[in-house]
């Protein structure tokens, strides 16, 4: 444990003296006008931090066939696993993540006779760029889908953790096709995370909201598409929705609520595994399999209470 501490006691302060640099460079933006706040921030949310692959991840991403996908003005690194003849499940990462962390999938994929595929989003891992977002991931996901099916493989499920299970809805909601979809630890709204966001960093509501329109003109896609209930109302792909009742990072209430809005979608609870470690565990991988084939039935969320009809704005992802 001696250890240990000085490590998190090092990586605390470096958050606390980032998230300090950062309030400062957005004062100084806001003494130079609106729209250099806006423009600040709107940067700001868009840079994803890029973290290094672990050695236990660059050793499974040795085992897959490294292929490149092209999306819309970048490249994508992607890996292949498994019979390139067998139906494909693909795994979307989170924001801050990488391909590599879907292992758990790609190894209950090939136990059930698959292929699997992961990939880094844009601005992630050891794909192109340097900024991202939800319009981001989801045409990289298209991209990815569209590769496979331009090679004959059928597209059997997608399983997107956090940000990246986001983005799986809007991804249906454009055209994609799965025969059934598995979102992890899922946040249910891009402005209520804008709002944490504003808040973390000290914004005005007024630069928020500047932030947000400087955006959606940017993708021209408004944020609205990815609010409850309207971004899945409409969905008739099936649907499962993992969440961890002590994930700190996304409240377990958003999953709920996004499991409550899509129609006919079921729901598994997790405890103790949190927002992240969800992701290694096998059981939870052989439950997203499972429910992709169609091997069980899972039940549909719990109805909601007064309290917890309406999730909180999730925290940075």
């Amino acid at each position: 444990m001696s250890a240990v501490l000085p490590t998190i006691n090092s990586t605390i302060v470096r958050n606390i003296l980032s998230l300090a640099g950062t309030r400062a460079s957005l004062a100084w933006a806001r003494v130079r006008g609106f729209e250099h706040a806006v423009a600040r921030a709107s940067s700001l949310f868009l840079t994803p931090p890029r973290h290094a692959h672990r050695e236990r991840e660059i050793a499974f991403l040795a085992k897959g066939e490294r292929f490149v996908v092209h999306a819309p003005g970048t490249r994508l690194a992607a890996w292949r696993f498994g019979d390139a003849a067998r139906p494909a499940i693909v795994f979307s990462h989170g924001w801050g993540g990488r391909g590599a962390q879907g292992a758990a999938f790609v190894e209950a994929a090939l136990a059930a006779g698959m292929q699997a595929v992961v990939f880094d989003h844009e601005g992630h891992g050891y794909s192109e760029g340097r900024e991202s977002s939800l319009v981001a991931f989801s045409r990289g996901l298209a991209a990815v889908a569209g590769a496979l099916e331009a090679r004959g493989v059928t597209v059997a499920g997608v399983v997107g953790h956090s940000l990246g299970g986001a983005a799986i809805a809007h991804w249906l909601s454009s055209g994609g096709r799965a025969q059934g979809v598995v979102l992890v630890a899922p946040p249910s709204s891009l402005i209520g995370y804008s709002g944490r966001f504003a808040r973390l960093l000290g914004l005005t509501e007024r630069v928020r909201r500047g932030m947000q329109e400087r955006i959606e003109q940017r993708y021209g896609v408004a944020w609205s598409a990815f609010e409850l209930p309207g971004s899945v109302e409409r969905l008739a792909t099936r649907a499962l929705v993992i969440h961890d009742a002590k994930d700190r990072d996304v409240p377990i209430s958003h999953g709920l609520a996004l499991a409550r809005a899509w129609p006919g979608a079921r729901f598994s609870g997790t405890n103790g595994l949190g927002h992240n470690a969800i992701l290694r565990n096998a059981t939870v991988a052989r439950d997203a399999l499972d429910f992709i084939r169609g091997e069980v039935v899972f039940a549909p969320p719990a109805k909601p209470d007064a309290w917890s009809a309406f999730p909180g704005p999730a925290p940075l992802l």
